[in-house]
């Protein structure tokens, strides 16, 4: 298990860095700031905030951590046929606590802003399980609440 963990906060630290990376870092002196660079610093502050809770949802979900995973998502996030967020966490501890490991791999990360406190992550995510596999194209839409990002929606887009 030590050894599937590892590989998996390998692989995420990668696509992490990666999108840090394809976000466009450039340095800009005082005189330099214009409207679109303080936009675009800001884009990048915000973004790695973001990256940095799907991070920890992500870590959390393959080291079967279900408080964790759960504080990812807003308190008010309630999962498709639950009829309250309690009902849907406890549904996940439950499942989490089923399962020997997890193995998780998030490729094709694209971010973007959708308005003002919102951010879209879409990716393609491999999961396997000791019971289930299954390679999904995915989209999480973060929230800033009270200062803190959350997960408030949660979307499968196609199934491979």
């Amino acid at each position: 298990m030590r050894r599937s963990i590892s590989n998996i906060k390998t692989h995420f630290i990668t696509v992490i860095c990666v999108v840090l990376l394809s976000i466009n870092y450039t340095s800009v002196s005082a005189d330099e700031l214009t409207t679109d660079n303080l936009q675009q610093t800001e884009f990048r502050a915000l973004a790695k905030q973001v990256l940095n809770v799907m991070d920890k949802w992500a870590r959390s979900w393959a080291q079967l951590d279900p408080v964790g995973y759960v504080s990812s998502y807003s308190p008010d996030y309630v999962g498709k046929g639950f009829p309250s967020h309690f009902a849907w966490a406890a549904n996940r501890q439950q499942r989490l606590q089923q399962q020997q490991q997890i193995q998780l791999s998030l490729t094709d990360v694209s971010l973007r802003s959708t308005k003002q406190g919102y951010f879209t992550v879409t990716f393609t995510q491999k999961y396997t399980s000791d019971t289930y596999k299954d390679v999904t194209d995915k989209k999480l839409e973060f929230k800033l609440i009270d200062g803190q990002w959350y997960i408030v929606a949660e979307k499968i887009l196609t199934k491979k």
